[in-house]
Order: structure tokens, then C-alpha cells, then sequence
């Protein structure tokens, strides 16, 4: 019998770096992956993902203030080029809902950024065609994470702490056993005193089989690269990760500078259509991919050139755009993390660690409770 403290079932950035944590820490753990380590149906890959600090949201703020020291000492540690300061700049209307949340959260964390008035911010950053009246924070601290590298850095430094990473290894089957748990795969069943569902898109099918039925919602995202007419305007020196907030009614956009691809990439959040997890749809959406283009004209003209490169990713999204980080509601020994709905990669690290706290002692330092499963009633119980 292959018996085990910890299994982990998903091998995107969470569940890498949940086995990571609990290897370094010296507990014995398997992850499983249904894919090969590093594929692309999910939303761990890629090759930028933001961090920053500028939430509207205080408990996000702090998660993000504990994730930044996690992800350096994983990049000292390891020697892995994973994270790359460029400041990050919030923008829109003057009196955005969402600009004037994040400037009071800044505040009251007393993080320092600058605000910028419309003149202000067509001096720093004049790539933006920003209209009167639109406004900036600007937040020094955030950076561009290389998704599938930081996923790639944290499964060889679980590994070389002793976990066991499996892919290519579908977990068919999972059950509690006793006060512990059982996992089968097709060539092998593994026991162990945790388990922790890390699955992304397929965490809601894969926990019918323990009477949950999740409020998640798997949609096809795309994003996309543009050549700049003048690409030393867009360099991570010459310019920031941001987030426009636009104004109601309308998809807000984010964007990088020239990192990873010969271009700028720029994106919609949360533009796409539902779709199955097991979907193997990668199709652009040629609607959706006009509309970028015309974003990206109208307001960083010197970006708008030739799309070189569209791709599409999930998003895995909660109703109230929040994580889910939580134990089953009946099966203490079974821990569930979904952090998710476009924002999670940047606290994959942190989640980690918050995972193998909840495996190892039951409870974490951080704040949490915003994530529990509670906040979905009974709705989510079904016959297992």
C-alpha cells in the first residue's frame, strides 16, 4: 500500500506549490496531473502573469504583500529568473468605482503609489491616449511573474525536496478512507491523511464525487500580441503592467509591456463564452479579437500594429469573483482551493503555503475567511 501525508490532485501553480511547501517541510507528497506538467488547457502558462498590490480589496492587498517575498526567495533559492519589476498603473474615469476602492485600500495599507490627474499621466505615459477627465494610480512594487517558468521553478523544487510529481496520471477516482483519503488512477491506488484539490477548470466535476457541486464557471478567455510601431516606447523601462478600468457597461483591459513575445499583449477581462472543462476549443474569437484591435487603436495607438500572435486560456470563476481556500464542509481531511476568476496566478505561491498550513495544523496566519465555502449556503451539497 503506497501511503502518503499529503496527494495532491492538479499540477498548475497551486498545486505545484502546494507540494512544494509541504516537501520542504519534510511531509511526504504525491501530486498528480491529468496532463503533462506546463500545458496549456489550463491558466497556469503563459508567459506573464501580473503582480501587484493595488487591490481594491484590503485581504487581497495583504495576501499580495505575503505572496511578493515568497516568489523572491523561490527565485533565490532556485536561481529562476521568475518575476521582473515594471510598476504597475491602474487608470480610468476620475471617480471610478474601482479607481477610488483601490487608491482608499492603498491608503489605509499604507502602501505608497502616486496619483496621477490627467496631465500627469499623459506626461509619464504617453503610449496612453487618455481622454480629459482619466486619472491614474501608479503602484512602483508591481512586476510581470513568468507563469509557466514560476510553474516549471516550483515543481523541480518540489521534486528536489522530495515530492512526487506524476503527470500525464488523471486522478479517476477520489473517497474518503476512514479519516484519510483514497486516490486511484489507472495504474495505482494511493492513500493518504490529506488530499488537496487544486484541478482549476475540472475541481467542480471532480468533487461531485464528495458530494460538492461548486458555483464554478469554466469560460475561454483569449488575449493577444500587438508590434508596436515603435517598440522601444513599450520596454518594461519605458512601461508599466496595467489595468484600465473602464466605464460601465464596458470590458475593462489589461495589458504588459514587451516581455517573453516581440510585442505587446493586451486582454479583456473576463470577455469570453462558457465553456466545458473538457472542451478542446482553442479557437480565437474573431468578434472578440476585433474589438481588442480597436481598444488598442484607440487608446495605445503606438501599440496598435499587426497582431502577431492570439491565444486563448480559462478562466475558472466563483459568482462573487472571490477564491474558494477551504476545507470540505464534511471531510476535514480533503482541502479545496480554487483561486481563480482571472486573478489567482500572483498568490499561487502564498496559496500553497496556506494549503499546507490548513494539511499540517488546521488553520493559517493569513486572512482567509473571505474563501470559505460557507458563503455558498447548502446550494452546494449534492448526493455524492
Amino acid at each position: 500500500m503506497q501511503h502518503y501525508d499529503v496527494v495532491v490532485v492538479g499540477g498548475g501553480v497551486v498545486g505545484c506549490a502546494a507540494a512544494y511547501h509541504l516537501a520542504q517541510r519534510g511531509r511526504r507528497t504525491l501530486l498528480l496531473e491529468q496532463f503533462a506538467l506546463g500545458h496549456d488547457r489550463g491558466s497556469s502558462h503563459g508567459h506573464s502573469r501580473i503582480i501587484r498590490l493595488a487591490y481594491g480589496s484590503l485581504e487581497y492587498l495583504r495576501l499580495a504583500q505575503a505572496a511578493f517575498p515568497l516568489w523572491r526567495a523561490l527565485a533565490e533559492e532556485t536561481g529562476a529568473a521568475i518575476m521582473l519589476p515594471t510598476g504597475g498603473l491602474d487608470f480610468g474615469a476620475s471617480g471610478s468605482p474601482a479607481l477610488e476602492a483601490t487608491r482608499t485600500t492603498l491608503v489605509a495599507a499604507g502602501v505608497p503609489f502616486e496619483a496621477l490627474d490627467t496631465g500627469q499621466l499623459a506626461a509619464r505615459f504617453p503610449q496612453i491616449a487618455a481622454p480629459p477627465d482619466t486619472i491614474g494610480l501608479y503602484q512602483h512594487d508591481a512586476a510581470i511573474l513568468d507563469a509557466s517558468l514560476c510553474v516549471a521553478t516550483l515543481a523541480a523544487a518540489a521534486r528536489h525536496h522530495g515530492a512526487e510529481l506524476r503527470d500525464e496520471t488523471p486522478a479517476h477516482t477520489i473517497a474518503a478512507d476512514g479519516a484519510g483519503v483514497r486516490v486511484r488512477t489507472a495504474g495505482a491506488t494511493y492513500y493518504a491523511d490529506r488530499l488537496i484539490i487544486a484541478a482549476g477548470a475540472w475541481a467542480r466535476p471532480l468533487l461531485h464525487q464528495l458530494g460538492l457541486d461548486l458555483p464554478l464557471v469554466v469560460t475561454k478567455e483569449q488575449v493577444a500580441f500587438f508590434r508596436p510601431h515603435d517598440p522601444a516606447l513599450f520596454t518594461p523601462a519605458r512601461f508599466p503592467v496595467f489595468i484600465h478600468h473602464a466605464a460601465e457597461g464596458e470590458p475593462s483591459a489589461y495589458g504588459f509591456p514587451i516581455y517573453g513575445m516581440p510585442g505587446v499583449k493586451v486582454a479583456f477581462h473576463m470577455g469570453g463564452p462558457a465553456v466545458a472543462p473538457e472542451s478542446t476549443d482553442r479557437e480565437v474569437d474573431a468578434g472578440l479579437l476585433a474589438a481588442l484591435q480597436a481598444y488598442v487603436a484607440r487608446w495605445l495607438p503606438q501599440a496598435a500594429g499587426e497582431v502577431f500572435q492570439a491565444q486563448t486560456c480559462r478562466y475558472t470563476s466563483t459568482p462573487d469573483h472571490d477564491f474558494i481556500i477551504d476545507r470540505h464542509p464534511a471531510l476535514p481531511q480533503v482541502l479545496i482551493a480554487s483561486p481563480c476568476s482571472g486573478h489567482g496566478f500572483k498568490f499561487g505561491i502564498l496559496t500553497g503555503a496556506i494549503l499546507a498550513d490548513l494539511a499540517e495544523h488546521g488553520g493559517s496566519r493569513h486572512p482567509i475567511g473571505m474563501f470559505s465555502l460557507a458563503r455558498f449556503g447548502e446550494s452546494i451539497h449534492t448526493a455524492a
